[in-house]
């Protein structure tokens, strides 16, 4: 899988320092979009994504295909993910173990084994999965993995760090802020979450770890509340010329939202609330307008492809081939 079409372009800044980014209304939304390009698609999951019935349906093909004398490495990574996107992520586990042994080392195995462990919970197992992907090619899915790779590693750090520590993601310094701060760290050698300095990302590694997280966003789970965050962090991150606190203000509304707890969800509420405060004007109403409006347009879209695709099954077509024909020819990404 990779992302063709999906750039992250940074433009210079459009306004003035002195307007450019201060304000919330229609016109900052569209001009931070139209930097951020994508975002927007991210956010409200308008983009052609599987259905349920196709998931069902392609493990149905899949088994066949291996219990076949025709059987290729990659139908098990179809069969795996899709147990993974019906949520029995035990099973994808225990079908891309099969695969290893059958084609022990290749990099699609381990990666999908990396993502796997994280939604079973076992952190280290995930890491040590995603390490060897990262071992065979460093540079697959245009370098996604590391960012993969930073992303858990910054979850068991705030699992161990005290609030106070500046990994922490109620960190109120918004030039760096949660995940971006962790990225910065790594890219400045590996500093430790006690280091005191002040750290920033350049344009092109803000570029690149946007472009690694909307590629996890857009492969694994488009409402997942650690990736609208993560991805919110990076948005946030730099100065009011070059950031997109509003667009960040969304994400950490929607990572509120589909929070796991209440604890999560004040949390992240709160850090929507202080990511407005860059912004004259911020209304935590408006963002959470605009991010309902935004999803009703994603569910919409979804739907209309869920419909296609259960036409094309009830008809006996080759689900895959045909939204591959209708969704992917002229699109951007491949659908997770």
């Amino acid at each position: 899988m990779n992302l063709p079409g999906i750039k992250v372009i940074l433009f210079a800044a459009l306004l003035s320092q002195a307007a450019y980014g201060c304000i919330w209304d229609s016109d900052t939304l569209n001009s931070e979009r139209a930097r951020f390009p994508g975002i927007g698609v991210l956010i409200s999951g308008s983009f052609a994504r599987h259905s349920k019935e196709f998931h069902q349906w392609r493990i149905q093909q899949r088994e066949k295909d291996i219990a076949s004398d025709k059987s290729l490495p990659w139908h098990f990574d179809d069969l795996a993910v899709s147990q993974h996107k019906l949520g029995d992520h035990r099973a994808a586990i225990q079908t891309m173990l099969r695969k290893d042994k059958l084609v022990p080392g290749l990099y699609e195995t381990c990666s999908n084994l990396g993502t796997f462990y994280i939604y079973t919970g076992d952190l280290q197992e995930a890491l040590r999965w995603i390490e060897k992907a990262l071992a065979i090619n460093a540079y697959a899915h245009f370098g996604r993995e590391k960012y993969q790779k930073w992303l858990v590693e910054w979850v068991l750090e705030k699992q161990t760090l005290p609030a106070a520590l500046p990994g922490d993601s109620r960190e109120i310094n918004w030039m760096t802020p949660g995940f971006a701060r962790y990225v910065a760290r790594q890219e400045a050698g590996g500093l430790p979450a006690s280091a005191t300095q002040q750290l920033t990302l350049t344009t092109k590694q803000r570029a690149d770890a946007i472009r690694g997280v909307t590629g996890m966003i857009f492969f694994a789970d488009f409402d997942n509340p650690l990736l609208q965050e993560a991805l919110g962090d990076l948005l946030m991150a730099g100065d009011l010329r070059d950031n997109a606190a509003n667009l960040a203000g969304i994400c950490y509304m929607h990572a509120a939202l589909k929070a796991p707890n209440e604890k999560e969800k004040n949390r992240l509420t709160e850090k929507c609330k202080e990511s407005g405060r860059t912004s004259m004007g911020f209304d935590m109403t408006k963002v959470e307008a605009s991010l309902k409006t935004a999803l009703l347009k994603g569910a919409a879209y979804h739907e209309s492809v869920r419909q296609d695709e259960m036409k094309w099954i009830a008809a006996g077509l080759d689900a895959a081939a045909e939204f591959q024909k209708k969704y992917l020819v002229q699109s951007s990404p491949a659908a997770p």
